[in-house]
């Protein structure tokens, strides 16, 4: 009778151990799946912007300064102010804005992109970082397959009671035979921080058919 209640103990402190270890190994996946989204800025991204602002600047085009502004406050933003669990929702909308402006530069006039976003209405709201640029990111790689005239990428993003409500769609064609659209990784690891990070907290919708692609997620801000 006396060995039961020590047993007891330490079968509850197993049980209490591996739910801690588990969750720090979450915790740990979600810092490796943030530092892969920084990551993903880097090279294809950072090269396309680079060959416009050179390209603009040999012809002395003012927007070229206007490129540079756009890409170091992104810069700045993913290499020190993301740096934490959670971010002012402000930052992370104008990093996005920033985003939309220099890929709508490399789209040209003919492309309809746009991103409605009043940052004013955000002060005091807190995010966890980067958590829509996959959204925004994978609308522009699926883009890519129409044709420049028939492009268009529509994002918009709004807080009204504490709550988010993130949109985009963009525009999709037929891809050339055996030419596959990167991505699909950044996506699922969306899913799981927001299932980690706002359990109950929010609604993902997405649709995808032959001719556009949309996101809609609501979130409950803290």
């Amino acid at each position: 009778m006396t060995v039961a209640p020590p047993m007891s103990l330490k079968l509850i402190l197993d049980i209490i151990r591996a739910s801690t270890r588990t969750l720090r190994l979450e915790r740990d996946n979600l810092n490796l799946e943030v530092d892969f989204l920084r990551s993903q800025l880097n090279p294809h991204f950072l090269f396309n912007t680079l060959n416009n602002i050179y390209s603009l600047s040999i012809r002395n085009d003012s927007l070229a300064s206007d490129l540079i502004m756009h890409l170091s406050e992104m810069m700045r933003y993913t290499l020190y102010d993301s740096n934490t669990e959670m971010v002012p929702l402000h930052l992370e909308a104008e990093f996005l804005k920033n985003y939309f402006e220099l890929e709508s530069v490399r789209y040209g006039k003919n492309a309809s992109i746009y991103f409605n976003c009043d940052t004013e209405k955000m002060d005091g709201y807190q995010i966890a970082p980067l958590l829509m640029f996959p959204f925004v990111e994978n609308a522009f790689k699926y883009s890519h397959s129409t044709t420049t005239d028939k492009c268009w990428i529509h994002a918009s993003m709004d807080v009204s009671d504490n709550k988010l409500k993130f949109e985009i769609s963009n525009s999709k064609g037929e891809l050339p035979e055996g030419k596959k659209v990167a991505g699909g990784i950044g996506l699922s690891n969306t899913r799981k921080r927001l299932i980690l990070l706002y359990p109950d907290q929010h609604i993902l919708f997405i649709e995808n058919n032959p001719e556009y692609y949309k996101v809609v997620l609501t979130l409950t801000l803290n």
